[in-house]
């Protein structure tokens, strides 16, 4: 690995004061030792403050920034403007990394000259929610085709050149949720290449109620919505709207594939499609129905 590389990790903060401890200790014991961690305080309410300056007054490596719009996209987006490395990683607060995890994620920006790498993830926690959400995720992320990223970036586990993300523009603030999703459609708008890397793995704290799967569902759903609507002209030639079911068919064949996979599936699988599959419905018709009419 070259020595001159510098790396930036990033990581927005909003009350992550029961998480946060576990991930800046794994991202402060890194095998890869020229990096700085940037934190962006997304306007905290709880303890978050004071975890981090705790940390801050122990390892000269974190630079603590605030950022008054309430928006992960807009504290995103001012980590990357004062981010001093050549490659920018990106993580969340609810996120444990590997020792190797810097390491890794460069190699192959650094040796193959790739303009970004995905990196995979996996659950933290052990309950039906948490368990069926990363069930989603491998099938998701099996179905990685290089030839068609748009949706396939997660920020939990990322990493790109920064001269890259300059160029796109870097994180859009527009977007409380779902920047990952616009970053992607750009992304594929610049031809850019995108490699998924299985092997490197942050462990993540999935939702794990029913009641913070229904509320991501709906928030990302609203989300989507609007960014489809936002790049309207460049989507149509794609299969995204397909895929985040925005088509007519996909609504009408919601009821009928439910059925299918109560026999193929079983009723836990059915049970958690039922719910997230209805909440995303639910997010996209107001989106709709609010942004659109």
């Amino acid at each position: 690995m070259k020595k001159t590389i510098q790396v930036s990790v990033i990581i927005p903060i909003f009350n992550s004061e029961k998480t946060l401890n576990g991930c800046l200790e794994s991202v402060l014991n890194q095998s890869f030792k020229n990096y700085e961690v940037i934190l962006v305080d997304n306007n905290s309410t709880d303890k978050s403050k004071q975890i981090i300056s705790s940390f801050q007054n122990s390892n000269k490596k974190i630079r603590y920034f605030f950022e008054k719009e309430i928006s992960r996209g807009a504290a995103r987006n001012r980590g990357e403007k004062q981010a001093k490395g050549d490659i920018i990683l990106m993580a969340d607060a609810d996120c444990v990394v590997p020792r190797s995890w810097i390491e890794n994620m460069i190699f192959p920006i650094v040796a193959n000259g790739y303009d970004a790498i995905q990196g995979f993830q996996e659950n933290f926690q052990n309950n039906f929610w948490s368990k069926q959400t990363q069930i989603r995720l491998a099938l998701k992320m099996n179905s990685f085709d290089s030839q068609n990223t748009i949706g396939m970036i997660d920020t939990k586990n990322f990493a790109i050149k920064t001269s890259v993300l300059k160029r796109l523009g870097f994180t859009n603030r527009k977007y409380i949720s779902g920047n990952d999703t616009d970053l992607s459609i750009r992304f594929k708008k610049n031809n850019l290449k995108l490699v998924f890397l299985k092997s490197v793995k942050v462990k993540h704290n999935h939702p794990n109620s029913f009641r913070t799967i229904v509320s991501k569902c709906f928030y990302r759903a609203y989300w989507c919505a609007i960014i489809a609507k936002d790049n309207k002209d460049y989507l149509k030639n794609t299969d995204f709207l397909k895929r985040t079911n925005q088509t007519f068919f996909s609504f009408m064949k919601f009821f009928p594939g439910l059925f299918k996979t109560l026999f193929t599936k079983g009723l836990k699988y059915t049970y958690f499609d039922l719910v997230t599959g209805l909440t995303w419905r639910v997010g996209l018709i107001y989106s709709k129905i609010k942004n659109y009419w």
